[in-house]
């Protein structure tokens, strides 16, 4: 339990933090260019298209930013994609369902920079044979075979692969037309899921309300908040170093984490994570929440989920739109199943049905991109 002293000092603390931004130190502790050079594109000087089209797909949402991914291009004109199983989360993701739609986004944005060449991506997934539930990465995730072909059609999305951002600030409550949500739904029209979408106020309440106790879930048990915590990547020191994970960064985290108020370690204290609750509050002001389901619930649906939630977050980028996943409510772990379960009834859904994702839509100010690990760290000769 925090004692008051400890509560003073952080009181204290934030004045201070305050107070450095007043005397010109809020450029304390940025970004590092490093780790997020990756959104600029391709260097100019790489010539093998299978590269070039990695330099895009790495781009992926995916969860918790641990970029599972591995690629082997031993074979000429060939991409062996495998999936990092020292990346997977599973006190969070026990089946990595979530993981393997972080997969299907990266082979999206494959496909898409591999047509912006004029190849055609013919992708053979899980070629060694579906992953179990126990046996998660054990076997390729898909063989993708680079084929020209002047013919195949670029895709329009493509060209805000660089500029999509998951924004995780407070959303403009604005409400957001119909043809929004019929143009996001549009563009997985070809994909095999269901898009759904509500700004209804009741709607909004109740999902905001299982999306709320599904957060305090999470951070109140101590194995799956210890999952998240264990990648908190804090002060731009350990953003360069790692470039995956979750980042802490700006003067606050950065005099914080000095003072020894804020660490991986402290984390865990009570006092943090009554801190952690308080952040679902700006996560769930939005004026709209989406969601894609599936009627199958194997690895090829999932991977489908990936290429449709990537492709909303493009279109939504086109439209000036933000987009936020909010999987707690999703996750399979014990304790989280009844909460799943209401969510699914509350969108109206039959148990048949999979929610893959659950991701809120709106208006926000432009936020810096997530960290990105370089090429070299994903792929073997």
């Amino acid at each position: 339990m925090t004692s008051r002293r400890t509560f003073l000092r952080v009181a204290g603390t934030s004045a201070v933090i305050l107070a450095a931004g007043g005397i010109g130190l809020t450029q304390c502790d940025p970004m590092p260019d490093a780790a997020v050079e990756a959104w600029k594109g391709p260097a100019p000087d790489i010539r093998d298209p299978r590269v070039k089209a990695l330099s895009f797909a790495l781009l992926a949402p995916n969860p918790h930013n641990m970029q599972p991914w591995i690629v082997d291009l031993s074979e000429p004109n060939v991409i062996t994609f495998v999936c990092d199983r020292a990346r997977l989360l599973p006190e969070t993701d026990p089946y990595s369902r979530q993981i393997t739609i972080g997969c299907g986004a990266f082979l999206e944005l494959l496909r898409m920079a591999a047509a912006e060449q004029g190849y055609r991506a013919d992708v053979e997934a899980f070629p060694g044979g579906d992953w179990p539930a126990d046996a998660v990465g054990a076997a390729p995730v898909a063989r993708v075979t680079l084929v020209a072909d002047q013919g195949n059609a670029r895709d329009r999305l493509f060209t805000q692969v660089l500029r999509r951002r998951t924004n995780r600030e407070s959303y403009d409550m604005t409400p957001l037309a119909a043809a929004d949500g019929d143009a996001i739904g549009g563009a997985m029209s070809q994909l095999s899921v269901e898009f759904g979408w509500t700004q209804e106020p009741g709607a909004m309440e109740r999902l905001r309300d299982i999306a709320r106790r599904a957060w305090r879930i999470e951070v109140k048990k101590d194995a799956t908040y210890l999952e998240s915590v264990k990648v908190f990547r804090i002060t731009g020191s350990e953003i360069a170093k790692h470039r995956d994970g979750l980042s802490f960064h700006g003067p606050f985290f950065w005099w914080a984490n000095a003072l020894g108020l804020f660490s991986r370690e402290t984390a865990m204290d009570a006092f943090a994570r009554d801190q952690a609750l308080a952040l679902i509050e700006a996560h769930l002001k939005t004026p709209a929440f989406a969601w894609i389901a599936t009627s199958a619930n194997d690895r090829r649906a999932h991977l489908d989920a990936g290429a449709a939630y990537v492709r909303a977050c493009l279109k939504a980028t086109e439209l000036g739109l933000a987009t936020h996943p909010l999987s707690q409510a999703l996750q399979e772990f014990p304790e989280m199943l009844p909460l799943l379960a209401e969510h699914k009834r509350a969108l109206g859904y039959a148990d048949e049905m999979t929610v893959q994702m659950f991701f809120r839509v709106g208006r926000a100010a432009e936020v810096e991109p997530a960290p990105r690990r370089p090429l070299d760290a994903i792929m073997r000769a």
